[in-house]
């Protein structure tokens, strides 16, 4: 339900609500604490009054005792209380049978003598007590024994007033604490409405300079930054730093749909070239065989830059199953190195195998993909070594970890390319030619791999003096974190598009 409400009215309803809350928990208290300090400030009054009649009755004992008649006792009294020094009250003095000895002309009302008041009496207490009048009011009422050296005396002197004056009071305090409440109230929500207003005009702001990016794949515009250091310059600069992360992917995107065409356009121009040359008139069967040779060099050339590409996809998109098993690194290193002899041996390159740390030990990993991985660094490495060269490769144990160290004594990589050298079709200058072999897939493709194990490359490397490559795999590999969305059943290149194409022409 409140999902539906709009956030300025949300936010200014908030803080509306709360400021009553403390506005009522202010005035509860006010109330009490005026409430409190009338009703102290009426009983200090009736205390007053009836100590200086106790103490008026002391200092005039002997003029008091000449008074046989009640009505001098009330002379005495209407003396004291209509010199109104003190309060507007009633009192009464209480001789010890009980009796009202005297009390003032003016009192209109009974005074009543609790039980509660009598027992305080006895032990020299006062006792204070609100009464309901016949007339619709309060009466507060003070009843004070009188004391001779320590001992009552039986006689009680009491003294009242009304409590009209003082429940005026409280009642107008409460009054205007009430109307406050209300004038607060509005004045918080209105005034809570504007800041939230004001609060999100960085918001409307935002909102208009992202709509005004439009749909185009122009993400170079950046959005400004508020001045204040709040959560809404953090938003800003995690959006700037998105349409950062865009811009790159498009340019990345780009650059792909260009590095694909400018690889697949000389195959194909080669095919159709071989083609449309074996059309032109009729020709020897040999001739034939020849321009299928090179048609299918050709295809298989484009099948293998397309397989690589699939399976480079899936295992950035980690939508394949890797199938954990403890290899034994000795025979690991052995395949691996069988596996690229003859490349090095057709560069002239030797490769130097060194897996002292590694006998008699195994690792857990998805071995077919850590050799094309390993095998795609160690053929980069040969291509950048000059005949004669050696290619170091190292296997290390860690604590927690494998390592596989490539090392060669090429040309090297300029400082500047290292960033980009994992980049998809990123090549050398030195190396941007077929001849040399490789697309620029090796290492994306590599790299993929090696993440589908929780694993990182490591690459050291200057120009002029070799690079260093260091596989790094972890010891313990949590596989449900690679789980994929769809299992490997084949290898890919299973799914070649010209091996129908390929079997057809050679099948003896």
């Amino acid at each position: 339900m409140l999902s539906r409400i709009p956030i300025r009215i949300r936010l200014s309803a908030g803080h509306a609500v709360w400021m009553a809350l403390i506005f009522v928990a202010i005035g509860i208290g006010v109330s009490k604490v005026v409430e409190d300090s009338v009703m102290q400030s009426l009983d200090a009054t009736l205390m007053t009054s009836a100590k200086t009649l106790r103490d008026s009755q002391h200092v005039q004992q002997q003029k008091l005792s000449a008074y046989q008649d009640p009505h001098d006792w009330e002379a005495i009294i209407d003396e004291f209380f209509g010199s109104r020094r003190y309060v507007r009250a009633y009192g009464q003095l209480i001789d010890p049978s009980g009796k009202v000895r005297a009390r003032a002309s003016n009192i209109r009302v009974n005074l009543a003598v609790s039980t509660a008041a009598l027992e305080r009496a006895k032990m020299g207490q006062e006792t204070y007590e609100t009464y309901r009048i016949a007339s619709g009011g309060s009466l507060r009422q003070l009843t004070l024994p009188v004391m001779r050296q320590g001992q009552f005396t039986d006689d009680l002197i009491q003294v009242a007033a009304t409590m009209s004056g003082s429940l005026t009071t409280i009642h107008n305090v409460r009054t205007m604490l009430w109307i406050t409440l209300g004038l607060g109230f509005v004045v918080s929500l209105v005034f809570g409405y504007l800041l939230t207003s004001w609060s999100l005009k960085p918001v409307t702001r935002i909102t208009r300079e992202v709509a005004a990016l439009g749909f185009t794949d122009n993400f170079d515009r950046r959005l400004k930054l508020p001045s204040a250091e709040d959560e809404l310059r953090l938003l800003v600069r995690t959006f700037n730093e998105m349409l950062g992360r865009i811009e790159d992917a498009f340019g990345r995107l780009r650059r792909f749909a260009g590095d694909v065409s400018h690889e697949l356009r000389t195959p194909i121009a080669v095919l159709r070239g071989e083609a449309e040359l074996a059309l032109r008139r009729e020709r020897s069967p040999e001739e034939y065989k020849s321009s299928m040779r090179t048609i299918v060099h050709e295809a298989e050339q484009m099948s293998g830059i397309v397989e690589n590409l699939l399976l480079l996809a899936r295992a950035q998109g980690e939508a394949i199953q890797i199938n954990l098993e403890e290899a034994g690194l000795e025979r690991f290193v052995e395949e691996l190195k069988h596996s690229v002899e003859k490349n090095f041996s057709e560069k002239q390159v030797t490769l130097a195998v060194d897996t002292t740390e590694c006998q008699g030990k195994t690792a857990k990993m998805a071995s077919g993909y850590v050799t094309l991985a390993l095998k795609n660094i160690l053929l980069n490495a040969c291509k950048h070594s000059s005949p004669g060269q050696t290619v170091e490769l190292k296997v290390l144990d860690r604590v927690t970890e494998w390592r596989f160290e490539i090392k060669d004594y090429g040309e090297g990589i300029a400082k500047e390319a290292l960033p980009y050298i994992f980049d998809l079709f990123y090549r050398a200058d030195t190396a941007r030619n077929r001849s040399s072999g490789g697309v620029g897939i090796g290492l994306s493709l590599a790299k993929a791999l090696v993440s589908l194990h929780n694993g990182r490359i490591e690459v050291t490397s200057e120009a002029k003096q070799g690079a260093t490559f260091s596989v790094i795999l972890p010891r313990e590999i949590d596989a449900t974190q690679k789980a994929t969305h769809r299992p490997m059943v084949q290898r890919i290149r299973s799914c070649r598009p010209f091996d129908w194409f390929r079997r057809r022409v050679f099948t003896s």
